[in-house]
């Protein structure tokens, strides 16, 4: 009697995967180099796909358009600066959550600059409030101000602090905005609750 040893299938899924991830951090970075010099408005797919050295059809198997290929670099940002900072602040370390968070963008100045003080302005505010939602979620109410409202409120002056920080020709240093942030924004968020 003959034994058949069955076929095992070769999954394309580690080289698919790969190369799905190639492509989009690809774009993402194609699409960061070219708010560094234009207004995302200025910005056409062609260009995003020829920086990234991509297909033109290989753009929308990832992305609808460029707003999404924007909103998916927004989320990947704001959940490495959310990862950058929430754990020293869960930590009870409010000022060094602050200086974490600063210094990230910081070190990332030229990106967030384009993100906060170009057209992408309103999807950073919606995707930062939307994750601070999520975290603050599993926290317990404050009694005096409603948790939404908290985060709303927080979430708006971080931003503005530091898109106006980002605007600066002679930018302060990230430990100053950072000592800012915490006695204006974090420390009376605290004081409330």
């Amino acid at each position: 009697m003959e034994r058949t040893i069955p076929k095992i299938k070769k999954s394309r899924g580690g080289l698919g995967d790969l190369r799905v991830r190639r492509s989009q951090d690809g774009l993402r970075s194609a699409l960061l180099d070219l708010l560094n010099v234009r207004a995302f408005e200025d910005i056409t797919v062609r260009e995003i796909v020829d920086h990234a050295d991509v297909g033109y059809t290989t753009f929308f198997r990832h992305f609808s358009s460029k707003e999404a290929l924007l909103d998916a670099v927004i989320m990947v940002e704001i959940q490495r600066l959310t990862d950058a900072s929430l754990p020293i602040y869960e930590a009870a370390d409010g000022p060094g959550s602050c200086l974490a968070l600063c210094d990230y963008v910081n070190d990332h100045r030229a990106l967030w600059a384009a993100l906060l003080t170009g057209g992408a302005a309103p999807k950073v505010r919606e995707e930062m409030l939307r994750q601070s939602r999520n975290v603050t979620s599993t926290r317990a109410a404050n009694t005096h101000l409603p948790m939404d409202l908290g985060n709303a409120l927080a979430v708006a002056v971080i931003l503005e602090l530091l898109s106006w920080w980002l605007r600066q020709p002679l930018p302060w240093p990230a430990d100053r905005v950072a000592e800012i942030m915490y006695d204006r924004v974090i420390k009376p968020a605290i004081a409330i609750s």
